[in-house]
């Protein structure tokens, strides 16, 4: 196994233990709180570490950041392990 195979793993792995809590949670909730809260970069590290985001020249490059840092955590660890396993296919094919 490669480095970045054991690292998609992992991410995966961080990814299906936060669906899992999340749900977990959701289910000692009250019939109020049974959504699953969305875990973002933001909502974790805290909204004043990304205002260097605002301050981007081009905007479409500051979208897309703000995107990749708002979306949920689970969702980001999956892409991020789906991009480790290319990252090992292409690398063991040279």
């Amino acid at each position: 196994m490669s480095k970045y195979m054991i690292a998609g793993l992992v991410s995966w792995l961080f990814s299906g233990l936060i669906v899992l809590f999340q749900s977990i949670s959701s289910l000692m909730g009250t019939e109020e709180t049974m959504a699953l809260k969305s875990l973002s970069l933001v909502s974790v590290i805290g909204q004043e570490h990304f205002n260097w985001i605002n301050s981007l020249s081009w905007v479409s490059v500051q979208k897309a950041v703000n995107y990749i840092v708002t979306m949920p955590l689970f969702l980001l660890l999956f892409c991020i392990g789906i991009l480790f396993f290319l990252m090992h296919m292409f690398s063991s094919k040279l």
